[in-house]
């Protein structure tokens, strides 16, 4: 079957818009974080990524593979009545377990702050435990926002953001230097997306009420999301889990150097817009069998996903020593061995074929196979830290990264 050159023209369209503003975004947040690096000390930026590492981990525990059911339960029917039952039955299911997730950590921020070492943690935690839920339900939307065909609207709205964001950064460095109030801005701007996507999406589609949520069908969703959930959380915590290492065997100012050396920089922007419009096509073709569509959709986004992560990750490695200066400051050089490792693990992580699987419905695949990572990473990083030192986890990461593609 060839795919009608509408269909073409729809993809490309919005694939080229979503590039477009991931570029002007992701300088933002470069620019963002080259202002937080440059303004604060070690300290500082350390508690900021302690911060933003317990908000990862809550948000990857409270999600519960949602978002994949809002894609699934949404386009597997084109029945107006049964996507809304179904939507507000998995954002009533988010909303509860996001308060459980609040609740949590605010009982438990002392110990938190006692796990990082850091006293000033728990303070910080009373605002930051809202952050995980809010995240979570403005990744639902954007789902729902893309298989309704508003990519326009994540467009502008991703901009404005990411504007107000790096201004709003920019203050703070100038006249308060205060960590704590970067966090509070955050906190206020998740809070506003949030609203956003919800005003709009009630305008454009309808209302998402908890009265039409059916607990008849919380059984349906939580069997297909939860294996999917695992899936999220193991992955996440494969992520972060070097961070966790570190943070326990180190201080705050090893976790800064490693924090901003291992972020993921974005060398797949235009592979990342053209999957974000094809997630929803793929799962269409999927449940409608047409799995020789589907494969040549992703044969498509495989070709110019390696073609243009290799050439651009790979100029970055000739010249990592420099880009790390740029992009942050003098400071964090002595990650620089760490940074290189992860220009190699972006070379690399493009190749994530989870859409296929989830789509399809094999959520349970998914799981074993990163319960099985993250078995392997909790060892081999302690390890590979006690042999190796804070490089030992980075290189730890990429070997994984390789094995669990291949498996995928």
């Amino acid at each position: 079957m060839i795919i009608p050159r509408k269909f073409n023209n729809g993809v490309a369209t919005n694939s080229l818009l979503l590039m477009v503003v991931s570029v002007l975004t992701t300088i933002c947040g470069l620019a963002n974080t080259k202002l937080l690096s440059l303004n604060f000390s070690l300290n500082d930026y350390g508690t900021y990524s302690q911060s933003l590492l317990v908000v990862s981990t809550g948000t990857s525990l409270s999600i519960l593979g949602l978002t994949n059911a809002v894609n699934y339960f949404f386009n597997r029917t084109q029945d107006h009545n049964e996507q809304k039952k179904y939507i507000s039955t998995i954002f009533f299911i988010q909303y509860c377990v996001g308060l459980l997730c609040t609740i949590f950590i605010l009982l438990f921020r002392g110990f938190i702050s006692d796990y990082f070492k850091n006293p000033r943690l728990s303070s910080i935690l009373l605002f930051v435990a809202f952050m995980p839920v809010l995240i979570n339900l403005s990744y639902m939307y954007q789902t729902l926002f893309v298989a309704i065909g508003r990519a326009k609207d994540l467009v502008v709205r991703n901009i404005i953001f990411a504007v107000i964001r790096v201004v709003t950064t920019y203050l703070i460095c100038v006249q308060a230097k205060s960590i704590v109030i970067v966090l509070i801005v955050v906190l206020v701007l998740d809070f506003a997306q949030y609203f956003y996507f919800s005003l709009v999406f009630n305008r454009v589609q309808f209302r998402i009420l908890m009265k039409c949520a059916e607990i008849r069908c919380i059984k349906e969703i939580l069997a297909f999301s939860i294996p999917m959930s695992i899936y999220v959380l193991t992955n996440s915590l494969s992520r972060d889990i070097d961070k966790y290492v570190i943070s326990f065997f180190s201080n705050t100012e090893a976790l800064a150097i490693y924090s901003n050396a291992a972020k993921i920089l974005p060398f797949d922007l235009l592979t990342a817009s053209f999957i974000t419009v094809l997630i929803p096509v793929i799962t269409k073709f999927i449940n409608n069998q047409q799995y020789s569509e589907a494969k040549n959709i992703f044969k498509l986004y495989l070709r110019v996903g390696y073609i243009l992560t290799f050439i651009f990750a790979g100029g970055a490695v000739a010249i990592a020593k420099h880009l790390m200066i740029f992009l942050y400051d003098v400071k964090y050089l002595p990650g620089l061995s760490i940074f290189v490792i992860y220009l190699f693990i972006d070379m690399i992580r493009f190749a994530n074929v989870t859409t296929l699987l989830s789509g399809s419905g094999k959520t349970k695949l998914l799981m074993r196979i990163s319960v099985i990572t993250l078995a392997l990473n909790g060892v081999l990083n302690v390890v590979a830290f006690k042999l190796l030192g804070i490089i030992g986890p980075a290189i730890t990461t990429l070997l994984l990264t390789i094995g669990m593609t291949i498996a995928l």
